[in-house]
């Protein structure tokens, strides 16, 4: 289900405010937690997490608006709530097919915007653009004409010199040092980052809003919380790679 999702166009709504946009929050903490705690769902939690948030964030419409938004994560919550993921992948799998974009006007609207931004100076936000518009998802088929490609821009190895060796062995991280990841420094990261999205395909403004926002009341904060506890599970427990392997892709 991942691989499939991890290939789709961009097409998420901004999660609406509300009881529905607490109980979305609460979930990918609940989800979060069935990791961190070590319970018999650690080993797929993660990966229910990149499959969760894209699947309720579908946006059914191009002009949909924030109140039938709403109302479309209601429904999907309550489906996710039942087992019922087939309708779930049924519904976005139609989304998915009638999404008609102009490439053409598309192109040239991005385009002129990447222009604009140049001519200020604002080069971050210009090469944002063009990673925010890419329709490319999921890895390339391993063609020759690919492989040829990645060859080249990965020489055969050598050794390395002896010089550039340090003759001493880097002690070990102490555990303590991972203690003071909270909620208050997650909450506060999220603000500064940027970019478009990983693997739940939300991007960076998308988890500010998630995160940050005053609207979601003690969500957000447990949300944060939830992400703290994560990072410094892996940071100081041994993690088997399979739990990992939606989280570190592409990386």
């Amino acid at each position: 289900t991942y691989l499939e999702i991890s290939k789709w166009r961009k097409n998420l709504f901004t999660l609406p405010r509300g009881k529905a946009g607490v109980h979305f929050i609460n979930e990918v903490a609940r989800l979060l937690y069935l990791f961190t705690d070590g319970t018999a769902w650690s080993e797929l939690a993660l990966s229910m997490v990149h499959v969760f948030v894209p699947l309720m964030l579908q946006k059914p419409s191009v002009n949909s608006k924030a109140k039938n938004n709403a109302r479309f994560l209601t429904k999907r919550l309550i489906l996710w709530s039942e087992g019922n993921l087939q309708s779930l992948m049924d519904e976005a799998r139609e989304i998915q097919a009638r999404l008609i974009q102009s490439s053409k006007k598309k192109e040239i609207s991005c385009h002129v915007a990447f222009t604009r931004l140049m001519l200020q100076g604002q080069v971050g936000k210009a090469i944002r653009l063009i990673d925010n518009n890419s329709d490319v998802r999921g890895v390339h088929k391993l063609t020759r004409n690919v492989r040829t490609v990645l060859e080249a821009k990965h020489p055969d190895g050598k050794p390395a010199p002896s010089q550039l060796k340090l003759d001493i062995d880097a002690p070990e991280p102490q555990p303590v040092i991972f203690e003071q990841i909270d909620a208050q420094l997650v909450c506060k990261v999220a603000k500064t980052l940027h970019g478009s999205g990983g693997p739940t395909l939300v991007d960076a403004e998308g988890w500010k809003h998630i995160l940050c926002c005053k609207s979601y009341g003690k969500a957000s904060e447990k949300l944060c919380e939830a992400i703290a506890e994560l990072a410094k599970s892996i940071s100081t427990k041994h993690v088997s790679p399979t739990a990992l392997e939606e989280l570190l892709a592409c990386r």
